[in-house]
């Protein structure tokens, strides 16, 4: 019996802290009650440069789609940030890092890229959530990004993907804490 016990108190130490970080928002969230309350959203790309704004329209138009990945953010999308008044304005950028170290790529290497994601309040500018997100196959762990081996558009997409996959999960941990 004692053995058992013992196991048993072992096994909780060991899978209380897993199960309590996998919990954990990956994103930062600066006003959980505020951001617990969001239902409505648009995406504005006004201020990228015309290429990662017609990346980021076309990804929204294509994902916000029945079963496409938007469709599982239990937010409604608002398609223009000027009408509507939605509860949130989403807004990214993108950062380009060459992998060599004076930020210059060599000859037929290409950049790899990051995308920040952040959620603002649509009467005020303040940030109720960001996360920093790459393509899955650049590592965010490491100071140097990996060299990327796809084209800068696809990065672009698949980064711009991570991102709201991670926004579409924190908003799951949340409201399952709030339900709580």
């Amino acid at each position: 019996m004692g053995q058992q016990a013992f196991s048993a108190l072992f096994l909780t130490v060991i899978l209380l802290p897993t199960a309590a970080s996998a919990k954990k928002p990956t994103g930062k969230i600066s006003d959980v009650a505020a951001f617990s309350k969001i239902r409505s959203y648009c995406v504005d790309s006004s201020d990228l440069p015309s290429d990662e704004a017609y990346d980021l329209k076309g990804f929204v138009s294509t994902e916000n789609k029945p079963k496409k990945l938007l469709s599982k953010l239990p937010w409604t999308l608002v398609s223009d940030c000027s009408q509507g008044a939605p509860d949130v304005v989403v807004t990214m950028e993108f950062q380009k890092f060459a992998p060599v170290h004076d930020n210059a790529p060599a000859e037929g290497e290409l950049f790899t890229i990051r995308a920040y994601l952040r959620v603002s309040q649509g009467t005020s500018s303040q940030v109720l959530y960001e996360v920093e997100t790459a393509p899955s196959n650049n590592s965010l762990t490491g100071k140097t990004p990996e060299q990327a081996n796809e084209p800068l558009a696809v990065q672009c997409h698949g980064a711009i993907y991570a991102a709201f996959w991670t926004l579409i999960e924190d908003v799951q941990r949340i409201s399952q804490t709030i339900a709580k």
